[in-house]
Formats: structure tokens, C-alpha cells, sequence
């Protein structure tokens, strides 16, 4: 039976968790986990999952990620701006983070967020179409970068949008045209998926994908997960990573949403993977939880799209953008 036969025949039985209200609960009380495979389900998210809404007010969240010291950071693309959240404080991380001015286009600001092999900020900036690193410490953050990559071929990117750091400190990106202004000038006339690689080349790995998104790598580095924010082709894969310079396999259907769209909110955008290997790609309805042969676990519900994932370090909270905010679910891994 296929991913997408399954979710179809799935989705009228699946049990809904009504999960324990934060604060405040008008903003959870539509959240929650549908346990697909329930004992695993339960050893992720308990029997009665714990959401926390950390921020709001954003027009729209992007890119979370977790700090070494535990702040948690996400995109708030259409502000140009880039939100911090602790336990301590909340407020504004860094203005500009598209490097771009505000009325460049609808989403001048940064999106997908990471840290390099070294611990510096690496942004995906839609503004000035290149994947930058932050010249300022993490702890004193300022509006000052430097290009890692901005041109493939001597054509500009579109607007890179989500990336991930390979253990050899590779850096691979999507390139999808979310970020550009509606009158903007396409200079590549496809949506490509990039490595740049330690020395700085850039590469195209792959221009099969309509809209590739979010992005991920197992925890061998031997498989490539793409998200495909397409409508029409709303697809989850897994790639084999053939070779030490990424050349890449036949690429295989992990989940298939293209049937939900319109149906459930949202589209396959960002992803995360956990130390185990299990993907929490968002998808219609939330963000599905996979074993890395596309087994379904779990979904996390939410009555609007979650725009990206990421764990935290130790992997006991799942942070999802979410809208137009950050929320977080607790995790309880064995």
C-alpha cells in the first residue's frame, strides 16, 4: 500500500490525544498528536502531549534553531528580522537578517537558520539571494555578514531557503523563488538543490524538484531528505548520497501528501532528523513523524501550516514554526 493510499485510509481513524493546555490555552487547544503507530507515538510524546506557544505576532515564522546556550532562534521573513526566545527573555535577535531593504519584495528577510562546522551563524538570506554567515559573535548579534554563496555559474540564486551542514562542513541548500519580488528578474530558470562545498565551490546536486524546501540529512550522511512544497507534487523523498562529492541515487517517496492539500492545512516545507534517524517533516495537517523507511509514527496537528522543525540538542522538545509563531511539543524519548 502506498504512503499515500495509506493517509487517505488513515486519516478517518485516526485517535486524537487531547493534549495538557499551556499558557495561554486559546492558542494550543487546536494542537495535538494523532497516534499512527501508538506505542511508538507514546514513547515520543507521552499520553497527554505537552504544547508551550514560546512567541507570537510574527506575519510569518521560519527557520528554527536551537543555540548551544538554549536560546531558540526563528526567521520572521516578511520583518526582516530574526526573534530570540529563552526561558529568561524573549525579543528581537537581529534586524535585516535578509540583508536587503524591508519593501524588497513580500519576504526580504532571512529564512532557514544553522551553524557551521565551526559555530557560526549561517543564514539563508531571501533579500540578497545567497546563503551568508554572520560576522558577529552569537552572543552579540549584528546586521553584519559575509557571502558564502550567491551565484551558481555566474547567475544569481533565487532566494535560498532552508540548508544543513554535512559533517564534512558541506553546506546544502534549496533554492526555491519564495523570496523574490513579484516584478523580480529570474536569473536561473530552474529550483535547484546546492552543496558548497569546505573550499567554497558550489554544485548543483539536483534540478528535479519544483519547489525543494526543506532539507535534511540522515545521521550517516548517506541520505538526502527534500521537501517539495509543491501542491501538485507534495512529496517527502529520500535520496542515496552516492559519494564522498554528493552525487545523488534515485530519489524515493517517503510521504505523499499531494491528496490532503487543500484538505489540510499546509505543505511539505521544513524538516528535521533525529539522532535515531526518525524525519519530522511538516506536511498537511502538521508535522509527520517517520521512520527513515517512511513508516508513519505520529502527526503533530495544527489547525494552521508549520512552516519548519527542529529538536533540541537533547531532543526532549520538538520547536515548530508555526504560523505566526514558535511552539513547542515535549518530548519523551526513551
Amino acid at each position: 500500500m502506498t504512503v499515500r493510499l495509506f493517509l487517505l485510509l488513515l486519516l478517518p481513524l485516526l485517535v486524537c490525544c487531547v493534549p495538557r493546555p499551556a499558557v495561554p490555552p486559546a492558542a494550543v487547544d487546536a494542537l495535538g498528536v494523532e497516534m499512527i503507530s501508538r506505542a511508538k507515538a507514546r514513547a515520543l510524546f507521552g499520553s497527554e502531549p505537552l504544547f508551550e506557544v514560546l512567541l507570537t505576532g510574527m506575519d510569518w515564522s521560519e527557520g528554527p534553531l536551537v543555540l548551544p546556550d538554549g536560546r531558540v532562534l526563528c526567521s520572521d521573513v516578511p520583518r526582516n528580522r530574526i526573534l530570540q526566545w529563552s526561558a529568561a527573555s524573549d525579543g528581537v535577535y537581529l534586524t535585516n537578517s535578509g540583508d536587503a531593504a524591508d519593501d524588497y519584495s513580500r519576504e526580504p528577510g532571512s529564512n532557514g537558520l544553522a551553524l557551521s562546522a565551526s559555530g557560526e551563524l549561517l543564514l539563508c538570506q531571501h533579500g540578497s539571494r545567497r546563503i551568508a554567515q554572520l560576522e558577529a559573535p552569537l552572543d552579540a548579534p549584528a546586521a553584519n555578514y559575509v557571502s558564502v554563496a550567491d551565484r551558481y555559474r555566474g547567475k544569481r540564486f533565487n532566494s535560498p531557503n532552508d540548508l544543513v551542514v554535512a559533517t564534512d562542513g558541506s553546506i546544502l541548500f534549496t533554492d526555491p523563488p519564495y523570496g523574490l519580488p513579484e516584478d523580480g528578474e529570474r536569473e536561473l530558470d530552474f529550483c535547484g538543490v546546492y552543496r558548497v562545498d569546505p573550499r567554497g565551490t558550489v554544485t548543483l546536486l539536483t534540478k528535479d524538484y519544483s519547489r525543494p524546501n526543506g532539507i535534511g540529512l540522515s545521521p550517516d550522511g548517506k541520505t538526502l531528505y527534500l521537501g517539495n512544497s509543491d501542491g501538485k507534487r507534495a512529496v517527502v523523498t529520500a535520496t542515496p548520497i552516492l559519494d564522498s562529492a554528493f552525487t545523488l541515487g534515485e530519489p524515493r517517496v517517503l510521504l505523499d501528501g499531494a491528496a490532503l492539500v487543500g484538505e489540510l492545512p499546509g505543505l511539505p516545507d521544513g524538516l528535521a532528523v533525529s539522532r535515531s534517524g526518525r524525519i519530522f517533516a511538516t506536511g498537511p495537517g502538521g508535522v509527520w513523524v517517520m521512520e527513515p523507511d517512511g513508516r508513519l509514527i505520529a502527526r503533530v496537528r495544527s489547525p494552521v501550516p508549520v512552516s519548519n522543525v527542529a529538536l533540541s540538542p537533547a531532543e526532549d522538545w520538538l520547536y515548530l514554526t508555526n504560523d505566526d509563531r514558535l511552539v513547542r511539543v515535549k518530548m519523551n524519548l526513551p
